[in-house]
């Protein structure tokens, strides 16, 4: 977590608010507008402003309940050129809690910061704070967009570090009219990673990702890794090899993910999949359920841990979600506790 906003991001804002206002009004043709859900648009000066919100109450068996805030996310997207992108998620995480609440300067953070380059329709190359692009849980990221209050254990940050600092080079083929999507990236985040002071981060990192469109309802994707962490720099390097699938059609959903990570020394190896499926009921309500499986050495039991997830998400309107579930297993206490959990996420 960051203990203050750096001042490079406050200068970047400013500058990218000040153009932005400038712009707008000097052709009024498109009046700024706000939309909930898409934030706050201005369109001629192509920027806009939004963001979402994310509540939780957990009740597991052990330890105690608590209410929080998980996430407030403000998102800022300008386009000064057709082929330049800027994006940043300035987050506060954890903030407010029943059980221990953080100071505001420390759980402010600089969750993504980036500027993607088209170089052409299909080759985009992005600089800066990314998401590491491991599986399809990682990616998608925002609360609004998953189903579950919980995350998956092999999608969980003691594996691999949720962000990247570098750079990424994303090229997209067309094999027999199916959508092939290459990445490839380089992380230095010892040195590169200015704005936030966790010690589950890279301290370097290569790997790509492959995603290919199997038809109009299904996909793959393949994820490998190489990297060392922050709070170990001088360990064994570790590998980490991801498979992840999704099926989608008529509101029913499948996804899966399953991972493998190695290290010659101490840090030992873990492996892990999910099983998730999604499947519509009355009035904008869907059902969940979802198997877990980790075995590993690095942060977790040795012992075979297994983890059930059954819940309902009712999605009243497009950016609105609410999502109760019970998380149960077997070996599962420490590192997934049994009990029910609740959230309320919103784009707005």
């Amino acid at each position: 977590m960051v203990k203050f906003l750096h001042p490079g991001i406050t200068l970047l804002l400013l500058m990218l608010w000040q153009s932005t206002w400038h712009a707008s009004w000097a052709d009024t043709s498109i009046p700024p507008s706000y939309h909930w859900g898409r934030g706050i648009s201005w369109p001629d000066a192509d920027f806009n402003l939004g963001g979402y919100v994310n509540v939780s109450y957990q009740h597991p068996e052990k330890p105690a309940n608590q209410l929080k805030l998980d996430e407030l996310s403000l998102f800022l997207t300008w386009s000064p050129h057709h082929r330049i992108r800027f994006f940043s998620e300035i987050e506060v995480d954890d903030w407010l809690s029943t059980r221990q609440s953080d100071s505001f300067s420390h759980a402010l953070r600089a969750e993504r910061l980036y500027v993607d380059l088209l170089a052409s329709e299909t080759t985009t190359v992005r600089l800066g704070k990314f998401l590491t692009p491991i599986g399809r849980w990682n990616i998608i990221h925002a609360a609004p967009l998953i189903w579950t209050t919980t995350r998956p254990l092999v999608t969980d940050e003691t594996l691999f570090s949720p962000h990247l600092n570098g750079i990424m080079l994303t090229q997209r083929f067309q094999l027999n009219e199916h959508n092939l999507d290459v990445s490839i990236y380089s992380d230095h985040s010892a040195r590169l990673d200015i704005f936030d002071s966790s010690t589950t981060g890279f301290g370097s990192a290569f790997g790509g990702r492959v995603n290919f469109e199997l038809s109009e309802t299904s996909q793959i994707g393949l994820s490998f890794i190489d990297f060392n962490t922050e709070v170990s720099p001088n360990a064994d390097r570790n590998d980490l090899l991801g498979v992840d699938f999704l099926w989608k059609k008529d509101s029913y959903e499948v996804s899966a993910e399953a991972i493998y990570r190695h290290a010659s020394d101490s840090q030992g190896q873990e492996q892990g999949f999910y099983l998730q499926g999604i499947a519509p009921l009355a009035g904008h309500v869907f059902a969940i359920g979802r198997y877990e499986y980790l075995n590993g050495t690095h942060h977790f039991i040795t012992t075979d841990t297994h983890v059930g997830v059954a819940g309902l998400a009712w999605r009243p309107f497009v950016p609105l979600v609410f999502k109760v579930e019970y998380r149960f297993g077997a070996q599962n206490e420490p590192i997934a506790p049994s009990g029910f959990f609740t959230s309320i996420s919103m784009f707005f």
